[in-house]
């Protein structure tokens, strides 16, 4: 796992590309990799690509980055792991190929040198690479098809920027976009008040975008090309028993696993208690009989608390279990999150998360997760809710209004109009549930906090979002279940749960692997018909069947609990004048779109009893962040 930068100039343009100008982007991404920092620049002066490592693989420096293959003169700087580099290096030495290295990077490389760009649909892993082609004298940039790994990028009249953090890509000179809270994107800002995040492929910043998930780009002579290289497809089913699927499911998941052991640094478990990061420990206790560690944190408040349950799984599987509790979230906490994540970014997860990863690394440099289960089989309520609508459906076979008429619906104002959008959402439309009612939800408070020049500006930016998402769904599932389990895992996956997890785990040097975000096994899972996923009121129906084969069902069958904090109640109490202050204190820039004093209104509303939670937070998050 490791940080890259880079920066590549068009042919012909001024200057050259400079590696000293990357010294404050590895500064900054050294904490992703602590163990060897290197740069490189082609001898044109074209293109110059920095990496800092975290040697997981193959822990001789020789195995650093960037790596040049001396056949073509091709660097890489590459973030992440290749699981079946073993399984592809054996097909490339048949073939004639040989290896310095025992890594997966070297095979990177070869692959790319045999196969060209058609070299992404063979990798079983997360990775975020940059490549420079020599021969072709073009950069090729290429993230895995979840987004596990990310990648950020500037493309100015000077060149193309890019980094694995938006605040290292915000050091180098070329980004005066990217400088200050001043260069803030409207739109993105909108955005990140509907999620909670800012969704590829905008960033907080105008002018800086990301590299969106299983979509990759070239940039030459003829600027910048981006295209999706991957997409998965809910429509062809196969006709499986229920006894079948499990197998089919338990063995893939198992060569998941078995995938995600290699290393040649310590390696084990981060454990809630739920059924996914449950069902990982499993097979991994399987795999590694009376060797697996697992490592858990608990909270004082037992509502919260999910340490008992992980303490059963542990004694159930013979698991070495390391926890600790906890303690109450410190202010101090919060600015570092705000700082770590570069831009807004308000899941209030984040905090425990980054206190798991810095207990989990003072034992092992790599973890396996559970992240992916609520994704992969249909976790979360809404999908049950999805899975009644369906029924209703087929019994009232309305068509869905598309374009302008849907827009019409959704910004239809009046209590007949709310209570329509309520009805078709909760009933028909299931997936037009962000956009009928939970945008318009959100509206009044939207409509106090902006000025009046960005709240017309920003008339429809939501659905300028969803709209497309919703499009795509339905080319690509049968079904409002799984057209919501598309949209989820083409942007709040992405977006949202795998970017807490990348940056709490990089912060804290570690590297931490998704089993269950196997693309075999979401291919797999996306074959398999609806019922297996959700089942009457039971949701991701077919992982607790699998799960029952190992463990005990009284901890499968208990009620969903998230990795979650009393941010509603601090707000209300001991955290409120904390809010008051922050948001007196956020950048003046915020000022051009956020009514300041608006937003103070909101907190005091908060603090009297009106439940502001989700606005609020995300509000401080935006406070917090504008000052770094």
């Amino acid at each position: 796992m490791c940080g890259i930068c880079g920066h590549v100039r068009l042919p012909g343009g001024p200057g050259g590309a400079d590696p000293e100008a990357l010294a404050p982007l590895l500064e900054l991404l050294g904490h992703r990799g602590p163990d060897q920092t290197a740069r490189w620049r082609d001898e044109g002066g074209r293109a110059a690509l920095g990496h800092t490592r975290l040697a997981i693989l193959d822990l001789d420096p020789r195995a650093g980055q960037p790596m040049r293959d001396p056949h073509t003169g091709n660097v890489i700087v590459f973030n992440g792991e290749i699981y079946n580099f073993r399984a592809l290096r054996a097909v490339l030495e048949k073939q004639g190929e040989r290896f310095t290295t025992t890594g997966d990077t070297e095979v990177l490389l070869a692959l790319y040198r045999v196969h060209g760009r058609d070299c992404l649909p063979m990798l079983r892993g997360m990775f975020a690479f940059a490549l420079w082609d020599a021969g072709r004298g073009e950069l090729f940039l290429a993230r895995d098809r979840l987004g596990k790994k990310p990648l950020f990028y500037f493309d100015g009249p000077e060149g193309l920027v890019f980094a694995s953090e938006l605040r290292a890509l915000r050091a180098h000179p070329l980004c005066p976009a990217a400088g200050s809270v001043e260069g803030l994107d409207p739109e993105a800002l909108d955005l990140y008040l509907s999620l909670g995040y800012v969704p590829a492929p905008r960033t907080i910043l105008s002018g800086v975008a990301k590299l969106p998930p299983a979509h990759c780009a070239v940039y030459d002579g003829r600027g910048l090309r981006v295209w999706r290289w991957w997409d998965v497809d809910y429509r062809a089913k196969v006709a499986v028993s229920e006894a079948e699927a499990l197998d089919l499911a338990w063995t893939c998941l198992r060569e998941s696993v078995r995938l995600r052991l290699e290393s040649d640094v310590p390696l084990g478990l981060l454990l809630s208690g739920g059924v996914d990061s449950s069902l990982v420990a499993a097979v991994l206790a399987e795999l590694c009989p009376g060797q697996a560690s697992a490592f858990c944190i608990g909270f004082d408040e037992k509502k919260y608390n999910e340490l008992p349950h992980a303490q059963d799984v542990a004694r159930h599987l013979g698991l070495n279990l390391t926890f600790e509790i906890m303690p109450p979230a410190t202010l101090e906490a919060l600015p570092e999150v705000a700082l770590r994540y570069g831009e807004p970014y308000a899941d209030d997860s984040a905090l425990p998360s980054l206190f798991l990863c810095r207990m989990a690394r003072r034992h092992i440099t790599v973890a396996l997760g559970g992240d992916g289960g609520d994704e992969l089989c249909c976790g979360y309520p809404t999908y049950r809710h999805a899975r009644a609508a369906s029924a209703i459906q087929a019994l009232l076979p309305l068509t869905l209004p598309r374009g302008e008429s849907l827009r019409r619906l959704a910004a239809g104002k009046g209590h007949a109009a709310r209570a329509l959008r309520a009805f078709l959402s909760a009933n028909i439309w299931p997936e037009t549930k962000p956009l009928l009612r939970n945008e318009p939800a959100q509206r009044p408070l939207k409509r106090r906090l902006y000025t009046p020049e960005t709240s017309a500006r920003l008339a429809g930016a939501f659905a300028d979002w969803h709209l497309p998402w919703l499009e795509r769904s339905f080319l690509h599932a049968g079904n409002p279940v799984e057209r919501m389990l598309y949209i989820d895992n083409a942007t709040c996956l992405p977006d949202d749960l795998l970017v807490k997890m990348d940056i709490a785990s990089m912060a804290a040097s570690m590297e931490v692997r998704s089993p269950l975000l196997d693309h075999a096994l979401i291919e797999l899972f996306a074959t398999f018909p609806v019922e297996l996923k959700v089942r009457g009121r039971e949701t991701k129906y077919l992982l607790k069947k699998m799960a029952e084969r190992v463990l005990p069902k009284h901890i499968l069958y208990r009620r969903k609990q998230g990795f979650d904090l009393p941010i509603r109640e601090w707000m209300a109490g001991p955290m409120h004048g904390f809010v008051m202050d922050a948001l007196a204190s956020a950048h003046p820039a915020l000022a051009r779109h956020i009514n300041l004093d608006a937003a103070r209104d909101i907190a005091r509303e908060h603090a009297a009893g009106q439940n502001r939670k989700n606005m609020l937070w995300r509000l401080l998050v935006l406070a917090l962040w504008s000052r770094t």
